[in-house]
């Protein structure tokens, strides 16, 4: 494994953590209503799978327009791409299986309404 290799899979962790710590925030800032038809839940819910789309995404798009432009050698560039798409599926499921995580631990709280 290369620099170039593992810095696909560091982007992909990190990027998956940020998104989480987003979510959260996100969910922290909706605040809880009252009533019949309540919509907060959904919200927290829909803003979470929101930014679990954008995840994989935005680490994809951040891989290949800056680093894989740097790689003139192209076998290091295939094994870089490989590396870039298979640590953009870890990050998306990083994502998921955290923010579950999360929401167990913080079930009476907002977070806890992700899942």
């Amino acid at each position: 494994m290369n620099d170039k290799t593992l810095t696909a899979y560091v982007i992909a962790v990190v990027i998956s953590i940020a998104f989480l710590l987003l979510a959260a925030l996100v969910s922290s800032l909706i605040k809880f209503e009252t009533g019949v038809n309540r919509t907060d839940k959904k919200k927290r819910r829909v803003w979470f799978w929101l930014f679990a789309f954008l995840t994989p995404v935005a680490t994809f798009l951040v891989g290949f327009l800056a680093i894989a432009p740097s790689i003139t050698v192209p076998t290091m560039h295939s094994k870089f791409m490989t590396a870039l798409s298979i640590g953009t599926a870890i990050g998306f499921v990083l994502y998921v299986v955290l923010g579950f995580v999360m929401s167990k631990i913080f079930k009476n709280g907002k977070i806890g309404q992700w899942f």
